[in-house]
């Protein structure tokens, strides 16, 4: 009897910590859906649909904004985990009416009509990047001689991760990034399920790596930002946010180098900057972008 008792308290916890953390496991690789809201015709931007192959053959879609007057600028947009390339339209519209700069949005994968079905909230989604620069280099040579990236929450991460190592993004925006991505989901699982980081997400995330087949571990804005400089770095934070609290902006802004800024949202939530401060938001977003290409 008194083994068995043993054999309970001992098998019963690891089973429930291996179920908790297989189904953390899908979890973090799930693609919340969301259909694309707006199309560039609706506000009457000329654009081409474009699509190129993943590094592991997924057909990834977007589109290419071209500037009124010829430019060799072009500015690349990224969306969050859910989001995509339509989503993105509303708060860059300042962009596209400046007429100053070529735009290239494009969808990661498993958003839109991308293909894939699973997220790796970072590391994956830095090889769609780096796809689509090689992609939009060639397809568009003479417009993108000099490269610009602005990319919200995820899209944000990626964008500092990319710029850390691609010296061609000259300028860059990140709005409400994460510092990590294995802390972030840690935050998320306590946040949103009330489950505790270790051991459950600690194993989920070893699991989620494996489905993948790559390390989710590796993936780090914060390590990676002070690579950026001395190109120019500008962070938005929404100061309600909890998903990506201001800890993780103060944390980036110490590790980033100049120039830097800091530009925080007041009464703002994750994804709110520009429905809280319209005005102020696009006027920020077009100053940093000239400045850096004048």
């Amino acid at each position: 009897m008194m083994t068995w008792a043993i054999c309970v308290l001992v098998i019963l916890p690891l089973v429930v910590i291996v179920a908790v953390s297989v189904y953390g496991s899908l979890e973090i690789t799930k693609i919340p859906f969301l259909a694309v809201p707006y199309m560039p015709g609706d506000f009457g931007l000329q654009h081409e649909d474009v699509s190129f192959m993943s590094h592991d053959d997924l057909k990834l879609t977007g589109w290419f904004l071209p500037a009124k007057v010829p430019s060799s600028v072009t500015l690349i947009v990224l969306h969050g985990l859910g989001s995509n390339a339509g989503d993105m339209l509303l708060n860059t519209l300042c962009l596209a009416r400046d007429e100053t700069w070529n735009l290239f949005y494009f969808n990661f994968r498993g958003h839109a009509d991308s293909q894939g079905r699973m997220t790796s909230l970072g590391p994956l989604e830095l090889r769609d990047l780096e796809s689509a620069l090689a992609f939009i280099k060639q397809a568009k040579p003479e417009r993108t001689r000099r490269l610009g990236i602005y990319g919200h929450s995820l899209g944000g991460a990626v964008a500092i991760v990319g710029a850390a190592r691609h010296e061609e993004l000259e300028a860059v925006i990140a709005e409400s990034p994460f510092a990590s991505t294995t802390a972030t989901i840690g935050r998320f699982s306590r946040i949103f399920y009330g489950i505790p980081e270790f051991p459950f997400m600690s194993f989920a995330v070893i699991l989620a790596g494996l489905r993948l087949g790559v390390s989710i571990w590796a993936f780090s804005p914060l390590r990676e930002i002070g690579k950026i400089a001395p190109r120019t770095i500008l962070l938005i934070h929404a100061e309600r946010d909890l998903r990506m609290p201001y800890e993780d902006m103060q944390a980036l802004m110490a590790a980033a180098g100049n120039p830097k800024e800091l530009w925080v949202v007041p009464g703002a939530d994750h994804g709110e900057p520009w429905m809280v401060s319209k005005d102020e938001f696009e006027k920020r977003l077009v100053e940093f972008f000239r400045k850096a290409f004048r």
